[in-house]
């Protein structure tokens, strides 16, 4: 199967002359004019690899590729300049770029750079030996989580809950496989960050007061900062830290709002309240399925991404 490659730059000419030549190249092209353009395509399709210009009116390269990141953090961007100062390829990597090509396009040298950007992406995260290594940390993520239902015996079950919920939800939208799987771990591992909080609120056995609320609260950061010391878990670390930002900006830990919030975190987000609503808790008991959807569904927009509220609602 061949690769699928999207293109964004707003210079026809240069557009049509990487169509020609990537598919020469035995790649399947998309081309775009924008950045807004190109986020809506990653939103509704799935690609191998994204070719980006730099200085792009309206939302320039560097925005896209963040919002790319936000989306799919396993997907690669190769940025591309007429103007390739030193200065705007490291502001490129440190925003996740994969490479950078200069402008006017040695096309040999592109298509080395193209090449070897499809393989050690696939291979940095796919290769077998890396994929078991994985697991073996996700086993000893989970046994961090047993220790921790055992201080608070309401969450068994909840992140495996909420991971199973989010994959239906990412599938029935159609997200890539490798992003559906960062986002079961993530799913699993989202409330690690809970094992730096006192046992004393998590086992509260009423309603948290205003101090407890905000200790509590740091569990999403404290989850990021744990799982960032492993490299192979770095796609995850976005999903664990913003799972509870809400769509309206008014979530936590940095009031992100509408697609400034990873896909992966706002569909974690709608999983998460739901398997919460439906669970018993120390303070309350469970709700019943109709009345959380209600809530998911009167929160539509606020608390949730509509459209994922909407696929939630309609498919679990």
């Amino acid at each position: 199967m061949s690769h699928k490659i999207l293109v964004v730059d707003d210079e026809p000419q240069i557009r049509e002359l990487l169509r020609r030549f990537l598919t020469k190249s035995g790649y399947e092209v998309t081309t775009v004019e924008s950045g807004a353009e190109a986020i809506k395509k990653i939103t509704d399709k799935s690609f191998s690899l994204v070719l980006s210009d730099v200085m792009m009116p309206g939302m320039d390269g560097l925005e896209t590729l963040s919002r790319i990141k936000k989306i799919d953090g396993l997907l690669p961007v190769i940025m591309m300049s007429g103007f390739g100062t030193h200065d705007r390829v490291i502001k490129s990597l440190e925003k996740g770029a994969a490479d950078f090509i200069a402008k006017p396009i040695n096309f040999t040298q592109a298509k080395q750079i193209i090449r070897k950007t499809l393989v050690s992406e696939n291979e940095e995260f796919s290769s077998p030996l890396n994929h078991l290594l994985k697991e073996g940390y996700l086993n000893l993520l989970k046994l961090m989580i047993r220790i921790l239902e055992t201080k608070d015996p309401y969450i068994k079950g909840h992140g495996t809950r909420v991971a199973g919920c989010a994959v239906k939800i990412a599938q029935a939208i159609k997200l890539p496989e490798g992003t559906v799987e960062v986002i079961n771990y993530a799913g699993i591992i989202h409330d690690i960050g809970k094992s730096g909080v006192s046992d004393v609120i998590l086992s509260k056995p009423s309603e948290l007061n205003e101090n407890e609320w905000t200790d509590i609260k740091m569990h999403s950061t404290i989850g990021s900062i744990l799982i960032s010391q492993l490299k192979l878990f770095r796609p995850e670390e976005p999903l664990v830290k913003h799972h509870h930002e809400y769509y309206d900006g008014s979530g936590y830990p940095d009031g992100l709002r509408g697609e400034e919030i990873p896909i992966g975190a706002r569909i974690l987000t709608v999983a998460d309240a739901y398997d919460a609503m439906t669970s018993s808790r120390p303070y309350r008991k469970a709700m019943d399925i109709k009345k959380a959807s209600k809530i998911i569904s009167d929160n539509s927009g606020k608390q949730f991404d509509p459209k994922i509220a909407e696929v939630f609602l309609n498919t679990i």
